[in-house]
C-alpha cells in the first residue's frame, strides 16, 4: 500500500506542476487578448471554474482518463466579467503499480481522496474502472482480453452468467463490443431467476447506467439492449430501486424525445419536405433527477488548482479528438449518405424506423412500469411525458400504439394530465385507432375516450371530430359493448349533443330489445333515458313497432328505468298519441303493481296524455282508480313524489268534463283541500292542486260544487299572498272565474283583492290616530278611512250619485263590479272611480 501511495503521490505532483503551467499560460493568453481593448489596471481578479465530466479507461496504459472543463473569467473593479474563455481538458491518472494483488476498492478510494475533480459519490465507478484495468493487465492487455471475450460470446442465446465479468469488460471497448456486451447481459436479465443476483452486482449496474448515460445517442441497438435490460428489472416492483438509482427513467425520456424528433427529420429528408421544428418536447429535469455525471457546482471546490494538464492549442485538439463525445451528436444511424439512391434511402428509412420503434416500445414500457409509484409519475408529468405520448400517436406501429394508449389511459385520470392532453388535441389523433383491425388497440382507445369524456369540452370535441358514428358501430361487438355504452352514456349528457344521435337511436333501441333484461343492460337503458329527452330521438325509438316491444318488456320485468324512458318519450306531443292503445295496461299496472318506482313512471305516462278523445271517467271507473287515489293522497306515509305525480294525473284527467264531475262526486276535491293543508309549504304540490281546481272550474257543472261544498275559494283567496308568482297568477285566474259565476263571492273577492293590493296603505290608515281636541262636524268623514269603517259603511247606489253631478263624500259601490286589480287597465274616469268602490259587508 505504501508503494502504491508513493507512486500516486509522484504522479499527482507532476500533474500539479503541469496544471500550474496551464493556469499561467491561460492568464498570459487572456491578457494578450484583452490588451488592445482595456488597461491592465482594470483587471481585478481571475476566477477559474471546473466542471468534471466522464471517467474513461486509457486505451494503452494502466491509467484513468478524466475529462473536465475549465471556465476562466477576468473581472474588473465592479465585479463585471470583462473576458472569459471555456476549454475542455483531460487528466490522465496513471497507475503503474497495478498488479494482481491490488486492492481495487482501497486504490479507488485513494484516487478519489487525492483528486478533487472526482466526487466521492463516483467511488464505485472508479473502482469498476480499476477492476477492469486489473483484469485487462492479467489477460495480457486490451487485445488479449478482447480476443478471449470474442471466443466466448458471439451467440447471445448461449450467454452464461459465469462469464458476466467478461461481458462487463466489453462495455469499455469500441461500439461493436459494447453492443455485443449489452446484448449478452440483456439475455441474462431476461431470466427472472438472474435478476436478484444482477441487482446486487453493483459493478454491473454502474457499468450499465454509465454506458447508457454516455452512449445512448451513438447507437439505437446499444440503447435498445441497455434499456431492455433495465426493463427486465422494471417488471418487478422490488427492483425499481435499481432503475431509480441510475436515473434510467430520466434518460429514457430523453431517448424518446430524441428519437421522435429524429424520426421527423428522417421523414422530411425522405419526402423532401421542410424540416420540422426541432424544439425538445421534454422539459428540463429538476435538480433531483439530474444525471449522475452532473455533479452540482456547489459540491466542486473552486479555489483549488488542478493537479495536471497542459494548455496549448495543439494539445487541446488532441484531447478533443480522443473524447468519446466526438460522435454523440453524429449518430451512426442516419440517412446522411450521399452514395445512397432514392430507393436505398427509403429502404434504410424503413429499417431504421423498425429499430427505433422497438426502442420506443421498450422505453415506454419501462416508464409505464415505474410509474406505479405516484411520486415517479408526478416527476414524469412535470417533464411532459404527456407530450411524448401524444406525439407517438402519429406512428403506425400497432404494438407501440397499444402501449402509448395504455399509458395515456393511466395518466388521464388526473386533471392536470387530462388538461395537457386537451391542449395537445389528443382526440384528433385517435380516429385512426378506432379503424384498426387490432381489437386490443380499439378497446384501449375506447377506454381512453371514456376517461376523457368526463370533461364537457372533451365530449363536445369527440362528437365534432366525427367519432360518434364509429363508436356507435362498435356497440354490437361483445368485446367493446360495455365500453361503448359507458362512453355513449357520457356523450348523451349534453343537450347540444343529443341531436347527433338521431341516426343511431334505432340501433341502440334494437340492441336494448335484444338484451335479456338483466342488470347488464342498465347502462343501455340509462342511455335511452337521456336520448329520449330529444324529440327526434324519441320518434326514432317508437318507430317500426318498437313501442309495443318496449312496453311488453317493461311490463314483463317491471323495469322502472325502462318505464322512465317511455315516460320521457310520452312528454313529446308528437309521440303521446302512440300511447293510446296502452292506456289500459298502464292504468292497470298503476293500481296493481307493488313496485312504487314503476307505478310512479306509469302515472307519469298517463299524465302526459293530453288527448281530447280520451275518456278519463271510464278509465277511472273501470280500474277503480278513484279508490286508489284516495288511499295515496290520504295517507301520511306516502312518498311526496308519488303524491305529486297523482295530483298531476288529476290535473290531466280533470280536463275531461265527465272525469271532473266524477272527481267532485267522489269527494276527491275535498281530499285535495286536506292535502293542501298538509303540504302547504311544498310549492310544487300546491301549484298542481290549484291547477286541478282551475281545470275543474272550466266546466260549469263543477263551479257550484267547488263554491258551495268546498273551501276552495277561501284557500284561493289566501294563496293570493303566496310568495310564488306562478301560484298567485293561477289563483287570480281561478278567482276571476268564481267572481263571474257568483255575485256574493265576487264582492268578497273584490274586497280581498283591494286589501291585498293596498295592504301598505291600509296598514298606515289603521295606525293613524286623530287628535282628540279637534272638533269635527257630525256628518264630515275623517281624513283617513280605516278598515273598520270600510266594513260598516253603507253607501248609496252609484247611479244616484252620478245623477246629482258629483260624488258624495261616502265611498260608492257598484254591485255588478268585478275588477281584476292585477291584470286590467284603467281606461276612463268611470274605471278610476270603480277602482275604489267596495260594497259594505
Amino acid at each position: 500500500m505504501i508503494v502504491i501511495f508513493n507512486s500516486i503521490l509522484v504522479v499527482f505532483l507532476s500533474l500539479f506542476l503541469a496544471l500550474y503551467y496551464v493556469i499561467y499560460r491561460a492568464c498570459f493568453v487572456l491578457y494578450y487578448h484583452i490588451g488592445n481593448t482595456m488597461e491592465p489596471e482594470d483587471a481585478k481578479y481571475l476566477r477559474t471554474e471546473r466542471k468534471p465530466g466522464t471517467i474513461d479507461v486509457h486505451p494503452n496504459i494502466d491509467a484513468i482518463v478524466l475529462n473536465y472543463e475549465v471556465d476562466v473569467h477576468i473581472f474588473d473593479n465592479k465585479d463585471k466579467s470583462i473576458y472569459g474563455e471555456k476549454s475542455s481538458l483531460k487528466k490522465t491518472i496513471e497507475l503503474p503499480m497495478l498488479n494482481s494483488r491490488t486492492d481495487c476498492h482501497a486504490l479507488a478510494k485513494e484516487v478519489v481522496n487525492q483528486c478533487d475533480l472526482i466526487h466521492h459519490s463516483r467511488l464505485a465507478e472508479v473502482e469498476q474502472i480499476i477492476y477492469y484495468l486489473k483484469k485487462r493487465k492479467l489477460h495480457g492487455g486490451p487485445k488479449g482480453e478482447l480476443d478471449k471475450v470474442e471466443k466466448i460470446q458471439f451467440n447471445p442465446s448461449e450467454a452464461n452468467y459465469n462469464n458476466l465479468s467478461s461481458y462487463i469488460d466489453l462495455l469499455y471497448e469500441g461500439m461493436n463490443e459494447k453492443i455485443k456486451g449489452a446484448h449478452l447481459i440483456q439475455f441474462l436479465a431476461r431470466d427472472p431467476e438472474n435478476l436478484e443476483a444482477l441487482s446486487k452486482y453493483e459493478t454491473l449496474i454502474s457499468a450499465l447506467g454509465r454506458t447508457l448515460r454516455e452512449d445512448w445517442k451513438r447507437s439505437i441497438s446499444l440503447s435498445t439492449h441497455l434499456v431492455f435490460t433495465f426493463f427486465c428489472f422494471s417488471m418487478y416492483s422490488r427492483f425499481h430501486s435499481v432503475i431509480l438509482k441510475c436515473k434510467v427513467g430520466s434518460i429514457c425520456m430523453d431517448i424518446i424525445d430524441f428519437e421522435l424528433r429524429r424520426y421527423d427529420r428522417w421523414k422530411a429528408e425522405v419526402d423532401g419536405s421542410k424540416l420540422p421544428n426541432d424544439a425538445p418536447i421534454v422539459q428540463r429535469p429538476c435538480p433531483s433527477s439530474a444525471s449522475m455525471s452532473e455533479i452540482p457546482r456547489s459540491r466542486i471546490p473552486e479555489k483549488v488548482r488542478p493537479k495536471s494538464g497542459n494548455y496549448s492549442d495543439t494539445n487541446m485538439k488532441a484531447v478533443m479528438e480522443g473524447s468519446i463525445y466526438d460522435d454523440l451528436t453524429n449518430s451512426t444511424d442516419s440517412l446522411d449518405d450521399k452514395k445512397l439512391t432514392e430507393e436505398q434511402r427509403v429502404k434504410r428509412f424503413r429499417t431504421l424506423v423498425k429499430k427505433q420503434e422497438h426502442l420506443l416500445r421498450v422505453a415506454y414500457y419501462l416508464l409505464l412500469n415505474i410509474a406505479e409509484d405516484e411520486s415517479v409519475e408526478e416527476k414524469m408529468t412535470k417533464r411532459n411525458i404527456v407530450g411524448l405520448l401524444v406525439k407517438a400517436l402519429e406512428r403506425d406501429n400497432e404494438d407501440l400504439l397499444i402501449l402509448v394508449v395504455t399509458f395515456l389511459k393511466k395518466l388521464s385520470i388526473m386533471q392536470c394530465n387530462k388538461d395537457a392532453m386537451a391542449a395537445l388535441n389528443v382526440v384528433e389523433k385517435l380516429p385512426k385507432n378506432l379503424d384498426s383491425a387490432n381489437p386490443d388497440l380499439v378497446h384501449l382507445t375506447l377506454k381512453l375516450l371514456f376517461n376523457l369524456s368526463f370533461d364537457q369540452k372533451m365530449r363536445i370535441k369527440i362528437v365534432k371530430v366525427g367519432l360518434l358514428p364509429k363508436i356507435t358501430s362498435l356497440i354490437s361487438d361483445d368485446k367493446h359493448q360495455e365500453a361503448v355504452l359507458k362512453l355513449l352514456y357520457h356523450l348523451s349528457y349534453d343537450d347540444e349533443i343529443k341531436s347527433y344521435f338521431a341516426d343511431s337511436v334505432g340501433l341502440i333501441t334494437d340492441m336494448l330489445l335484444l338484451n335479456a333484461g338483466n342488470d347488464g343492460d342498465k347502462v343501455m337503458v340509462a342511455l335511452g333515458i337521456n336520448l329520449s329527452i330529444n324529440p327526434s330521438n324519441a320518434q326514432q325509438m317508437i318507430k317500426r313497432s318498437r313501442l309495443q316491444s318496449l312496453m311488453m318488456r317493461a311490463f314483463t320485468y317491471q323495469d322502472p328505468m325502462l318505464m322512465k324512458m317511455l315516460h320521457n318519450v310520452s312528454e313529446h306531443p308528437s309521440c303521446s298519441a302512440s300511447f293510446v292503445e296502452f292506456v289500459g295496461d298502464v292504468a292497470k299496472a298503476t293500481v296493481d303493481s307493488p313496485e312504487e318506482n314503476f307505478v310512479r313512471e306509469c302515472i307519469g305516462i298517463l299524465s302526459n296524455l293530453h288527448l281530447p278523445d280520451l275518456d278519463w271517467a271510464e278509465i277511472f271507473r273501470h280500474f277503480e282508480m278513484v279508490k286508489w287515489i284516495k288511499n295515496v293522497i290520504g295517507s301520511n306515509s306516502t312518498d311526496p313524489e308519488l303524491v305529486l305525480q297523482v295530483v298531476v294525473l288529476l290535473g290531466t284527467a280533470a280536463s275531461d268534463e265527465g272525469c271532473a264531475k266524477l272527481l267532485c262526486q267522489t269527494d276527491i276535491m275535498a281530499a285535495l283541500i286536506e292535502l293542501l293543508k298538509t303540504h302547504q309549504e311544498d310549492d310544487e304540490i300546491v301549484l298542481q292542486i290549484v291547477y286541478v281546481f282551475y281545470v275543474s272550474l272550466s266546466h260549469d257543472d263543477n263551479i257550484d260544487y267547488l263554491i258551495e261544498q268546498t273551501e276552495a275559494p277561501a284557500y284561493l283567496i289566501d294563496l293570493l299572498q303566496d310568495n310564488n308568482k306562478s301560484i298567485r297568477k293561477i289563483c287570480n285566474t281561478c278567482l276571476n272565474i268564481i267572481s263571474n259565476h257568483s255575485k256574493s263571492w265576487a264582492d268578497r273577492i273584490k274586497i280581498e283583492k283591494f286589501r291585498h293590493h293596498n295592504a301598505q296603505w291600509l296598514t298606515m290608515v289603521d295606525s293613524q290616530q286623530l287628535d282628540p281636541e279637534e272638533e269635527e262636524e257630525e256628518d264630515e268623514l275623517p281624513p283617513y278611512l280605516n278598515t273598520e269603517y270600510l266594513s260598516t259603511a253603507v253607501v248609496p247606489p252609484l247611479n244616484d250619485a252620478l245623477t246629482n253631478g258629483h260624488l258624495d263624500s261616502e265611498i260608492i259601490a257598484d254591485e255588478d263590479l268585478n275588477y281584476d286589480y292585477f291584470n286590467n287597465k284603467v281606461d276612463s274616469m268611470e274605471d278610476l272611480i270603480q277602482d275604489f268602490e267596495i260594497e259594505a259587508m
